[in-house]
């Protein structure tokens, strides 16, 4: 596929002049350099779960902020068009307030009402400054999971319960109805391997009953939100276009563990596949990758991570393409040295770089080093602290300095009643799926997980010498 030029100019420049556009030809993360975007521990789980089950339905459904405001008039002018006096409507209403919302916060009892968790909590202390931040952090994550769904997948997390407050709720606060759906994209590019276990895990939590998907959906999607990121960070490299297509290892530790500075935790886990210098670099090698989906994309259409794009480029004999990469990698250099210049507070942190290239590999890999190189110094802390707040909301833990993965009890038996899919497994089998997610264990961890589970009676030996052992976890 021939390299073109004028994408390029079309995407990175603005009334003449180079800007520095993020994710423009192809989105991989679900968070941008902007600090105005943001998601942490304050947000909660539940905000995500609401806002996917929204765009899942894609009906037109408004979260429930307060009762006043988003049910008790909606619900109120519904009834009084069905007849219903209004001091009937009183006492109704009453009732359902009462169902709706306890202790001040919404009570999901149903399915169908997740899709009006709302995405920040209402919480007076948290200001509207703070609210609009995490609600925008949060409306990326949702699109970021509804675009690991299969092109051909129809789900649904509505039940078919036909209790009265379902079914009043729902047509009541439904402003457009389910006929006239909005045009929503797949705006994420992820990767297939996850794309594929996330069609087949959502489809089985969404087949348990009522009180399972109501306790763990909003677990699925916080562990397929970091595993995707995690997965898409390992792969924003050009060594490894001809890496495999499966998850990048990781090591593991229980909440419970202690970790040493031996710990295969520390020693194979985050801080050894992406440490800090890796997450220093992000802004800059995620804009070589977007460059390059942005040169190389027809009709609009995203090309991938580097295996897709070297797919493209070798479909032209280098040679007929050498100018046109040499050419990018020259103008990109000049222009990106020109905003250097521009701004007093920053400077260009790497020498001038030859742009004479051998080979598509030799192509990437000086793009990369220049779109690193040349990346805002502001960029760095703030990639860095978007993939560590979400990450430390559940998974990531410091211990004895060192960022490691931790799993803690209820994160542990919902993905092992998720891998297993319920059914009796060997133990051995079952740390083969989580191997599958790229999810590892030392032996020091595979003793403390045995332990929880025959405290908790789900470890079953077939005879007394315990050479075969099988795990069920029904949840």
């Amino acid at each position: 596929m021939k390299i073109d030029i004028e994408r390029y100019n079309e995407r990175y420049h603005q009334s003449g002049k180079f800007i520095d556009n993020w994710q423009s030809g192809i989105k991989l993360l679900p968070f941008n350099s902007n600090p105005s975007s943001a998601y942490d521990k304050r947000c909660g789980l539940h905000g995500v779960t609401g806002e996917f089950c929204r765009i899942l339905d894609n009906d037109g459904t408004n979260p429930i902020e307060n009762f006043e405001d988003s049910v008790k008039g909606p619900v109120k002018d519904f009834l009084l068009a069905k007849n219903m006096d209004e001091e009937q409507i009183g006492s109704f209403l009453n009732v359902l307030k009462d169902v709706l919302f306890v202790n001040g916060n919404l009570n999901v009892t149903d399915s169908s009402f997740l899709k009006y968790m709302p995405m920040v909590p209402d919480d007076e202390t948290i200001s509207t400054k703070v609210r609009k931040k995490y609600s925008d952090g949060q409306n990326k994550l949702a699109k970021f999971l509804y675009s690991m769904l299969l092109d051909d997948e129809n789900l649904t997390i509505s039940s078919s319960n036909s209790n009265l407050f379902v079914k009043i709720l729902k047509e009541a606060l439904v402003p457009f109805g389910s006929n006239n759906p909005s045009n929503i994209v797949k705006e994420y590019t992820i990767l297939p391997f996850i794309k594929k276990s996330f069609s087949e895990d959502i489809t089985w939590l969404l087949k348990q009953k009522e009180s399972v998907k109501i306790k763990y959906f909003h677990l699925l999607l916080h562990f397929y939100t970091c595993y995707a990121v995690t997965q898409a960070i390992t792969f924003l490299s050009p060594k490894k276009h001809d890496a495999p297509l499966e998850p990048t290892s990781f090591y593991f530790i229980l909440n419970s563990e202690k970790a040493s500075v031996n710990h295969d935790a520390v020693v194979s886990g985050w801080s050894h596949r992406i440490p800090k210098q890796s997450l220093d670099k992000l802004f800059g090698k995620s804009q070589a990758l977007d460059i390059l989906n942005s040169v190389l994309s027809e009709d609009g259409k995203v090309v991938g991570f580097y295996y897709d794009v070297y797919k493209a480029l070798s479909a032209t004999p280098f040679e007929e393409n050498k100018y046109y990469c040499e050419k990018l990698l020259e103008l990109y250099q000049q222009e990106k040295r020109e905003v250097f210049k521009r701004r007093a507070s920053e400077d260009g942190s790497i020498e001038e770089m030859s742009t004479t290239i051998t080979s598509y590999e030799d192509f990437t890999e000086k793009l990369e080093r220049l779109c690193v190189g040349l990346q805002s110094p502001s960029y760095v802390s703030r990639m860095r602290k978007k993939v560590i707040d979400l990450l430390s909301v559940r998974f990531l833990q410091i211990r004895r300095g060192n960022f490691v993965l931790v799993l803690d009890n209820e994160m542990l038996i919902f993905l092992i009643a998720m891998f297993t899919k319920g059914k009796k497994v060997k133990l051995d089998d079952m740390y083969k799926l989580f191997n599958g997610y790229g999810i590892f264990f030392n032996r020091g961890s595979r003793l403390a997980i045995e332990e929880y589970l025959l405290k908790l009676n789900l470890l079953d030996r077939k005879s007394d010498s315990g050479e075969a052992q099988y795990v069920k976890v029904i949840l």
